[in-house]
């Protein structure tokens, strides 16, 4: 960067005030626009490398657009799904929690995905109780200062009817939690909470799709890629964890979705949708039978 000349101790200025006072009206101006460029370069530069130290940090850990999908991934699905029928793929928000740490994990994950239905259907009435629900459960697994400035802006947001910031409210929710368990250095719970989310999304989606089936639908639902991805998590859990009953439920279940989404280009029969949406409500309904 090249440094800015500084008047020398012995430069003669004017002493006059009446040529002195269109210098000033010069140099002022001047001296500020020196100054923002400088604190504004500054500024871009440390947010560089900010930005850096934390996708260096995100690498290290595993934390990448599976193991913490944006919810945008997932508003993405449902926009192609509308109109959803949300009396069919609603479900009771869970209760307060009591299971161990990566069962909550589990648990918020699928909350959030609730969270999506939600703000696709544009339910005013119920988003000032998820709000509540997602700051307890935050909380609960010790990121309760990373959600609590957004649980309010939801309900406030939604009783305007400004769903595009809900929405973003919502994605920025979700950021900080990521953001949580990097700082943390928790990869396994990043996992875990993007897996209880992305099992709630798939019943929604697959859902949808049966309640309207076509081909063309039928493909958006097909993500193969991802159910392997966590196929592959799950093995990576400690013995203690992974031959528990409830992970052991979950390995089986997606074992299965494996199967039926890897069909070749994506060609899901009606059946197939159903089989879908039955398996990932089953894995649900494990997931929540501990709240």
């Amino acid at each position: 960067m090249m440094a800015v000349p500084l008047p020398a101790s012995n430069q003669k200025w004017p002493t006059c005030l009446g040529k002195m006072e269109p210098k000033r009206a010069k140099i002022r101006p001047m001296s500020i626009l020196i100054a923002a460029v400088f604190i504004s370069t500054a500024t871009a530069a440390n947010q560089e490398e900010t930005n850096e130290d934390q996708q260096h940090e995100r690498e290290e850990l595993g934390v990448n657009p599976y193991t913490a999908p944006s919810i945008e991934r997932i508003f993405a699905q449902l926009d192609q799904l509308r109109p959803l029928p949300f009396e069919q793929l609603k479900r009771a928000l869970p209760q307060s929690i009591t299971a161990g740490r990566e069962h909550k994990g589990l648990i918020f994950g699928g909350l959030i995905a609730d969270g999506f239905l939600i703000v696709e259907a544009e339910k005013k009435n119920l988003i000032e109780s998820f709000g509540r629900l997602l700051m307890e459960q935050a909380r609960a697994l010790g990121v309760g200062d990373r959600v609590m400035r957004h649980s309010a802006s939801l309900t406030e947001l939604a009783r305007r009817g400004d769903w595009e910031r809900v929405r973003q409210e919502l994605i920025a929710t979700q950021a900080d939690v990521e953001q949580a368990m990097i700082e943390l250095r928790d990869e396994k719970m990043a996992h875990l909470i993007s897996l209880g989310g992305w099992v709630r999304g798939l019943e929604i989606s697959a859902g949808a799709v049966e309640a309207e089936f076509s081909p063309e639908r039928g493909k958006i639902l097909a993500q193969p890629d991802l159910a392997d991805y966590f196929g592959a998590e799950l093995k990576t859990l400690p013995p203690t964890l992974a031959h528990t009953p409830l992970f052991e439920k979950i390995r089986d279940g997606i074992k299965k979705l494996q199967a039926i989404l890897s069909k070749s280009s994506g060609a899901l029969t009606q059946a197939d949708t159903k089989a879908i949406r039955a398996e990932a409500s089953e894995l649900n309904d494990v997931i929540r039978q501990n709240e």
